[in-house]
């Protein structure tokens, strides 16, 4: 059950991603002592909150800035989010705008700043845990907490910083975590410590995974001390509840500036739409990224690719991911049966359709392209056959479940060039996959 605002986990995001940036990066703002994110809808949960909350409101209604604060922003729904209407999930699509006031002078810095935020979020979703928090009253309230999806990075999946890692009891969870992590092919850094988001005990901590003896990996529990600034802690809880929280963004805007109490202040104004969802609920996003490498051409003399240096692995973020399944089937009809009729299945197709952008800085989108419009081919692993046998891999992740499905496929039916309403060229791919044997 959420136990606030759903604005509220999209606000949390917000600070806490900035944090994070502000402590790879000095040069992006981050922390609440340099931008506040105010919805109006957090929970007050004691007097001290409350003391804040009204100094906060009486701040921008007298259209001031405290002196250490760079950003001050308002986050708003502007109107009611939907629920839809299931018992078993939790599913509140919304829309959302975000006004921030900065000093004139901050205003370059704080536009580099907002556009990393929506770099590192757009077209992502995050896994969000509710923290089940007491306060000092005995009172019950939810604290939205980010933690980090395994795999979700540039190229080839790897383990980061501020990962979930999973559920974590003993040595032997840890081992078989670490195995499958493996045997999926996320690549981890012998070389270096890793602080990782685990469950234990049923509540949400921080780990320190490490190579012990440079052939076992081991881990430690570890608790906030001051010194460690690659990892946020999560705050004092006795339980949580898994979320994920999918975004979409509008593009940045600023208004013309203006003089308040001698000083130039400039507002910066963006929006978009976001999903929040209980974990049992995929989302597209979960679907992080897909590889496609080129295996070869089955032929009277078969081409192999896999056996040559070099043959390249694209690593691609589709738009969209419809499938589908046809099974071909054979009618029997018996008299016996009632004019009801039986099927017998001696076939089955299955087809997975991609779009992407045409990204000409890849080269199998290049590829496909050229070959889809002016039906250039060839026969080598820079070259697109009709016949060319494909090895995809979907990776998916959602609260430190990570999988790898593999399959074999061959490019089907038409791929479609569109030009979107925003003049951009997009490809749509269908894949059919194939067995082993031809």
């Amino acid at each position: 059950m959420i136990d606030s605002f759903p604005i509220n986990f999209i606000q949390a995001t917000f600070e806490q991603v900035l944090l994070e940036e502000h402590l790879k990066n000095p040069n992006f703002f981050g922390g609440r002592d340099q931008v506040c994110f105010s919805s109006f809808y957090q929970q007050l949960k004691n007097q001290e909150d409350l003391d804040r909350f009204i100094a906060t409101f009486e701040d921008l209604a007298k259209q001031q800035n405290r002196l250490s604060l760079i950003g001050n922003a308002i986050l708003m729904a502007p109107e009611n989010p939907t629920i839809t209407n299931l018992y078993n999930c939790n599913i509140i699509p919304m829309e959302w705008t975000c006004s921030m006031r900065c000093n004139l002078e901050n205003r370059d810095e704080m536009l580099i700043t907002l556009n990393n935020l929506i770099e590192q979020l757009k077209g992502r979703k995050v896994d969000i845990a509710q923290l089940n928090c007491i306060n000092s009253n005995g009172a019950h309230y939810g604290q939205p907490f980010v933690v980090g999806v395994i795999g979700e990075n540039d190229g080839k999946p790897e383990l980061k910083d501020g990962d979930y890692f999973g559920s974590v009891a003993n040595a032997y969870d840890k081992n078989a975590i670490i195995s499958h992590l493996i045997s999926q092919g996320i690549t981890l850094d012998t070389t270096k410590d890793y602080y990782l988001y685990c469950e234990n005990d049923g509540k949400l901590k921080v780990m320190r995974l490490y190579l012990y003896n440079q052939t076992t990996w081991e881990y430690t529990l570890v608790s906030d001390d001051g010194t460690i600034d690659r990892i946020i802690f999560p705050p004092e809880h006795v339980s949580f509840d898994k979320y994920k929280l999918s975004f979409s963004f509008e593009a940045l805007r600023c208004d013309t500036p203006s003089t308040l109490n001698s000083k130039e202040y400039c507002e910066i104004s963006f929006g978009g739409s976001a999903t929040l969802v209980n974990n049992g609920v995929q989302l597209g996003n979960d679907l992080l990224k897909i590889s496609i490498t080129k295996i070869g051409i089955p032929a009277d003399t078969p081409i192999d690719f896999s056996q040559e240096q070099n043959n390249p692995t694209y690593w691609l973020e589709p738009l969209e991911m419809p499938s589908g399944s046809n099974v071909n089937t054979e009618i029997n009809q018996l008299i016996s049966n009632k004019f009801l009729v039986n099927t017998h299945s001696d076939a089955l197709a299955l087809t997975l359709q991609y779009s992407f952008i045409a990204d000409f800085n890849i080269p199998l989108l290049k590829q496909l392209f050229k070959y889809a419009r002016y039906g250039t081919q060839g026969i080598t692993k820079n070259d697109i056959s009709p016949n060319m046998i494909f090895g995809v891999s979907e990776i998916w992740c959602s609260w430190g479940e990570f999988e790898k499905e593999d399959y074999k496929a061959k490019i089907v039916e038409n791929i479609d060039i569109e030009n979107s309403e925003s003049d951009t060229l997009t490809l749509g791919i269908t894949f059919q996959l194939q067995g082993d044997n031809n």
